[in-house]
């Protein structure tokens, strides 16, 4: 088993909500999983000797024959080999499902089958097909005595190793979501039913939508209107006045008066700019009023709006495309090639 989970001192490097431990395990965790270590890399070193002998690679053939093996020791060579291997994977099954064990006991995780998907690399490596995931558990132990303070690895490799993994989980995770959102695009632009799914939407959403525009009506209106009450003020105003001016019939009653039908007529418009100040602020006052039942009907007229129209159809699609766009043109952006810079100059340094 692997002593780094038998001691309290220990970390899973899968999980990154662990910090790492404010002091360093024991000699024996340490000693174990160096020895983990080794065995692994023996085992997967044999692995690869029992895969050229089985392909017949030239260069194992060419070896045997400079050892001068006659063909029952061959025989006998890929036997040991293939015992050997078949220990280290029993073996490996046996030290997984002890720490499985201890991990249940000394509650590690969760809930008691947590184990094997955190460590799904080891799990995976149990089968024959698979063993080759081996090297991924020796390079998470190894990871994690570099975190320790244990530089089992130069520092570059790991900075090195480190940029692949994400070069290449980038790279596939990109042309995965670049996939898709042009799958997406594709059946928008030749399927209409993406209508429907807006209007189910608005529909439950139709009355956090009336909410939301009530507040946002009963909050800022009112503001507004005190700020620009002068200006809507002059305006009627000046229209009411406009309108007096503007009725020939009144015009031509005052002209029938020489003399007192100019004075009429200039009292007559300062009236109605009063006039059309006081009936700005009559028309303000209950616009500033809250709560505003007003306000909530104009909500309510909104949300009921018609949605079936080619204008907001229109509208929806270039909204929805666009943005399809701009998360496409924002995950084409290859982030690798900025790290590599950065690694490149680091390495500089150093």
């Amino acid at each position: 088993m692997d002593a780094s989970q038998t001691t309290s001192s220990s970390i899973d490097p899968e999980d990154s909500q662990v910090p790492l431990p404010h002091h360093k395990p024991s000699k024996i965790s340490l000693a174990y999983d160096v020895m983990m270590v080794i065995f692994i890399l023996v085992n997967l070193l044999l692995l690869a000797v029992e895969y050229g002998l089985n392909a017949k690679f030239s260069l194992m053939l060419h070896l045997m024959d400079f050892l001068r093996m006659s063909p029952s020791a061959q025989i006998s060579f890929k036997s040991v080999i293939s015992y050997a291997n078949s220990f280290f994977t029993i073996f490996l099954i046996i030290e997984l499902s002890i720490r499985w064990i201890i991990a249940i006991v000394q509650k590690h995780y969760y809930r008691w089958f947590f184990f094997p998907f955190v460590h799904w690399y080891e799990v995976l490596g149990c089968l024959p097909i698979l063993r080759p995931l081996r090297l991924l558990r020796a390079a998470v132990i190894a990871y994690r005595l570099y975190l320790l303070g244990y530089p089992v690895l130069p520092r570059s490799w790991i900075r090195k190793g480190k940029f692949y993994y994400e070069l290449v989980l980038e790279e596939l995770s990109d042309r995965i979501v670049l996939h898709v959102i042009d799958g997406i695009t594709a059946e928008l632009q030749q399927n209409k039913t993406h209508y429907e799914l807006v209007e189910k939407i608005i529909q439950k959403h139709k009355p956090m939508f009336i909410k939301t525009l009530f507040e946002l009506l009963e909050k800022n209106l009112p503001t507004a209107i005190n700020q620009n009450q002068v200006v809507i003020s002059q305006y009627v105003s000046g229209a009411v006045e406009r309108s007096l001016q503007n009725t020939p019939e009144l015009q031509q009653i005052l002209h029938l008066m020489p003399v007192v039908g100019t004075l009429l007529s200039n009292r007559l418009e300062a009236i109605g700019a009063r006039l059309g100040e006081n009936l700005a602020l009559e028309l303000m006052h209950p616009l500033t009023q809250v709560p505003n039942p007003l306000y909530a009907e104009v909500a309510n007229q909104v949300g009921s709006l018609q949605v079936h129209t080619l204008e907001l159809e229109t509208l929806v699609d270039s909204i929805v495309i666009e943005a399809l766009q701009v998360i496409r043109d924002q995950v084409s952006i290859q982030q690798w090639k900025a790290h590599e810079k950065i690694f490149s100059n680091q390495t500089q340094v150093e």
